[in-house]
């Protein structure tokens, strides 16, 4: 190589180009120590919730089951036939709320209340597990939770238990149309709808229409 007049940066030679380390076969480029990969941050118990329900919802098979986990100690003693809205707690829990069963934000309604960790009659159903307090690690008891809606209620937010709402059906936001039908009447729904079984008492299906501009 050759130095610039000015005593710069030297000029390329191509014939004098420096050869590989000792030991290096030629032609093959020094390699470093692997760069290590990040660790992926761990999921909370909402967003594999979250997860799970919009694969569902892609797949059209329309189950809102998920397992809801609260670990408040001084929740309401609750029964069959109560009303209530979930939240989202700190850590990726859930609480809920009971309200009045003709209040707009009466989303779902408690069907059957089970000892223990205990599967719903229905796949169709939001299990909701209840902790006596954050050490527990066995669930006192489960919620069979079911959507609180009659026929021509319109809701957003269908596969998010948290954030599903009652809203008028010509919100923009509006994602469903309701029809509730008395027993076991799927065949009912359209071919467009997704419904949801609920074994009660009192039995129902709930047809969710997707909405369109004749609502």
């Amino acid at each position: 190589m050759t130095t610039t007049p000015t005593g710069g940066a030297p000029e390329y030679d191509p014939f004098n180009v420096p050869g590989p380390p000792p030991g290096m076969p030629p032609g093959m480029p020094e390699v470093g120590p692997p760069t290590p990969f990040p660790r992926p941050t761990p999921l909370s118990v909402l967003a594999k919730v979250s997860i799970v329900l919009g694969v569902v919802a892609a797949l059209g098979l329309g189950s809102l089951a998920a397992w809801g986990i609260s670990r408040s100690s001084g929740l309401t003693t609750l029964e069959a036939g109560k009303c209530l809205y979930l939240t989202d707690e700190a850590g990726g829990g859930q609480s809920y709320n009971t309200v009045s069963c003709t209040s707009n934000r009466a989303t779902f309604r408690v069907d059957q209340v089970r000892t223990g960790a205990s599967e719903c009659r229905g796949a169709d159903y939001v299990q909701f597990e209840l902790f006596g307090s954050s050490s527990d690690r066995k669930a006192k008891s489960t919620l069979c939770l079911a959507l609180n809606v009659e026929t021509g209620d319109c809701l957003r937010d269908v596969v998010h238990e948290t954030r599903i709402a009652k809203v008028r059906c010509s919100d923009i936001s509006a994602e469903s149309r309701v029809v509730v039908m008395q027993g076991s009447s799927e065949t009912a729904c359209a071919s467009d709808d997704t419904a949801l079984h609920y074994a009660g008492p009192p039995e129902r299906t709930v047809c969710l229409r997707p909405t369109g501009e004749n609502i």
